[in-house]
């Protein structure tokens, strides 16, 4: 194959890719209009760790999330919302979080 062929694959490739991800979005987009009265956000961070803790005690206190199995859901949507690169930092964070509350109160620093 020449190099044309292969930049022409490659362009199909990442067609269908961008097609894969904006299906999956809008799928999103309708489980959220299905009733779900939260929603992702995207956002740049400096400080993926305390953002992402931050987030997760804003949701736990307004959600009122106290149970074993509500943390269990909340866990699983951080790791589907998120890519793959964060899910080490989400499961610290998580970890943290869920040693505040058995501790009987959200801790609000690192």
């Amino acid at each position: 194959a020449t190099k044309v062929e292969i930049c022409k694959i490659k362009a199909i490739q990442d067609k269908k890719k961008a097609k894969l991800k904006m299906k999956e979005e809008e799928e999103i987009v309708e489980e959220t209009e299905q009733g779900l009265d939260s929603f992702a956000v995207v956002k740049c961070s400096l400080d993926p760790q305390q953002d992402f803790r931050d987030s997760m005690i804003e949701m736990i206190k307004e959600k009122q999330i106290s149970q074993p199995e509500e943390m269990e859901e909340l866990l699983a949507c951080y790791l589907s919302l998120n890519s793959n690169e964060y899910h080490d930092v989400i499961i610290k964070v998580f970890r943290q979080v869920w040693l505040c509350m058995s501790q009987s109160s959200l801790c609000t620093k690192s």
